[in-house]
């Protein structure tokens, strides 16, 4: 079980551990006990065994779970986005091919012209889902990539949010809202500017 844990719990577990034993020893000291029979001194081995367990190595290194991650490979995993009823059975596995998809982007590894809109358009498509973290992925994926995609498809997108905009729930108002101050520029303003009004007066 220790080693499932990763090295941030481990080391988050190791400091408490400490703490426990240099509070211990404070403890000792100010009582007097030599330590002998169950009471602090039998006490303090314990915890000190158990930091010994989960003490980290100084060669021990963290590594990412999208270290090895090929564009290509996610790509073709992002073809699940055209699917309406594998988004609809399996909404993880879309955020978490969405946050593969910024990885690439956040590490170098952008995507060209023709792959961001293939994967822009994707995307889009999940407005039609109603699970909160798969929505929160699609708000931060267009936010991030939308200024790698043509002025023309971002327009598309526009009307998704809009919408968003003037719902009822206010996780979709809210980030579309962010959203939208990050792609819009001043041809579109004017067809969305009443929405943005209603959307900043609004007292709920």
């Amino acid at each position: 079980a220790i080693h499932s844990l990763s090295l941030v719990q481990r080391r988050l577990l190791l400091l408490t551990f400490n703490r426990s034993i240099i509070n211990l020893k404070q403890t000792m000291g100010d009582s007097g006990e030599n330590g002998g029979g169950m009471g602090m001194g039998s006490m303090l081995k314990e915890v000190q065994d158990l930091a010994e367990k989960f003490k980290v190595e100084e060669d021990e290194v963290y590594i990412s779970p999208y270290a090895q991650l090929e564009k290509a490979t996610v790509l073709q995993e992002a073809r699940i986005f055209h699917d309406p009823g594998a988004v609809r059975e399996n909404p993880r596995k879309c955020c978490t091919v969405i946050a593969q998809l910024l990885h690439l982007q956040n590490t170098g590894q952008y995507l060209s012209g023709v792959e961001a809109t293939d994967v822009f358009f994707g995307v889009t498509k999940l407005f039609m889902s109603d699970d909160a973290s798969l929505r929160r992925m699609v708000y931060l994926f267009i936010k991030d990539v939308a200024e790698t995609c043509d002025p023309d498809d971002v327009i598309i997108v526009t009307s998704c949010l809009t919408k968003d905009m003037t719902c009822d729930v206010d996780l979709y108002r809210g980030n579309a809202l962010r959203v939208l101050v990050r792609i819009v520029d001043a041809a579109m303003l004017g067809a969305i500017e009443r929405y943005v009004k209603q959307a900043i007066v609004d007292s709920s």
